[in-house]
């Protein structure tokens, strides 16, 4: 007798699908419990593999199979999130990119699957481990020297979560160093774009009550303006050097080393009247000793002197004689505005 081919073919399918529909609410909890105790020996992928497999079958089962779907729904993200734990147990141990990158895909599993089967706490847990190990990712290769690679991290974590200060403050932190051309510690071109990170960072952290990030955020910014103003002065572009450290004091109006600096820039751009503003706010703000200040009397000083205020220049000279300013402050009292006295 000849049997046609596609005869076989639906002999097949109806010998697969008697065994299909052959299983039994047995079967299923058969696999649950398997999957349970793979699970407990720490076997994740043969857990969830299980878990699976009694799942498939109570949902075949219709409503006697509803316990099993429940239960292995409950199982499946829990021991994807068990499975992400050991991963990162071995990236602590051996902090390599390439066990942080296993890391990430395994929390990333666990949060997709506690999406998939309703359970929000693995889903939320584990999205948030994603980020976070996204964020050690781009520290780590900020750390290697590996700018691009830490940036486009870092662009990763804040396309997850576009509220998260801290990555602003770090990202920062990368175009201060692919804009500090000459290695000294101090940004050469962009510094708007740096500040807009910074900016966006305090931003973000206050929204967020993050008082560290910002904290360091407005410090950071205040300091690279401070060090490039700085520069610019002793450079001899007190205009610009002017400009930039006034935008430092957005960060910090109590800074008195920013208004040391206004002070010094501005004796040397001939505005002596600002310079004496300047310099009196920077002690008001000095809380060091007698050679912290010394510097900032020379400077008032200096101004007074140049506006024909002998006495008020003779007093604050001496009060300059610390340090290294003590030489140079002794001079001017001397030999340049001949003062009673040298010292106090």
């Amino acid at each position: 007798m000849k049997v046609s081919k596609r005869s076989s073919i639906a002999i097949v399918l109806a010998l697969m699908a008697t065994t299909v529909f052959a299983q039994t609410k047995t079967d299923a909890i058969n696999a649950f419990n398997a999957g349970y105790e793979e699970a407990k020996s720490g076997n994740y992928d043969a857990a969830i593999s299980s878990y699976t497999q009694a799942l498939t079958i109570g949902n075949q089962l219709g409503p006697e199979g509803e316990d099993i779907v429940n239960r292995a729904q409950q199982q499946i993200p829990a021991a994807y999130w068990n499975k992400a734990k050991e991963v990162y147990a071995q990236f602590a141990s051996d902090k390599t990119l390439e066990n942080l990158e296993a890391t990430i895909n395994g929390f990333q599993d666990a949060a997709d699957a506690g999406e998939e089967y309703g359970n929000d706490q693995v889903a939320s847990a584990a999205g948030g481990n994603v980020l976070k190990m996204i964020y050690q990712k781009s520290i780590i290769l900020y750390n290697n020297g590996e700018l691009e690679l830490a940036m486009q991290a870092v662009d990763r974590a804040l396309n997850r979560n576009s509220n998260y200060a801290a990555a602003y403050y770090h990202k920062a932190k990368i175009v201060k160093k692919q804009n500090d051309t000459d290695d000294d510690g101090i940004i050469d071109q962009n510094v708007d774009e740096l500040l807009n990170w910074y900016d966006q960072a305090i931003l973000k952290a206050e929204a967020t009550n993050n008082r560290d990030v910002a904290e360091k955020s407005r410090e950071a910014a205040h300091d690279e303006l401070l060090a490039v103003g700085t520069r610019q002065s002793e450079e001899g572009n007190v205009q610009d050097a002017i400009a930039t450290l006034s935008r430092a004091l957005d960060y910090d109006d109590e800074s008195a080393d920013v208004y040391y600096r206004l002070a010094e820039a501005s004796n040397k751009a001939s505005n002596y009247e600002k310079a004496v503003q300047y310099a009196t706010t920077a002690l008001d703000h000095e809380n060091g000793g007698k050679t912290d200040k010394a510097k900032i009397y020379f400077e008032l000083g200096y101004a007074h002197q140049t506006l024909g205020n002998k006495s008020v220049a003779c007093d604050a000279f001496s009060n300059a004689l610390f340090g290294s300013f003590k030489s140079p402050a002794e001079h001017k009292m001397e030999y340049e505005l001949k003062c009673d006295s040298t010292a106090r």
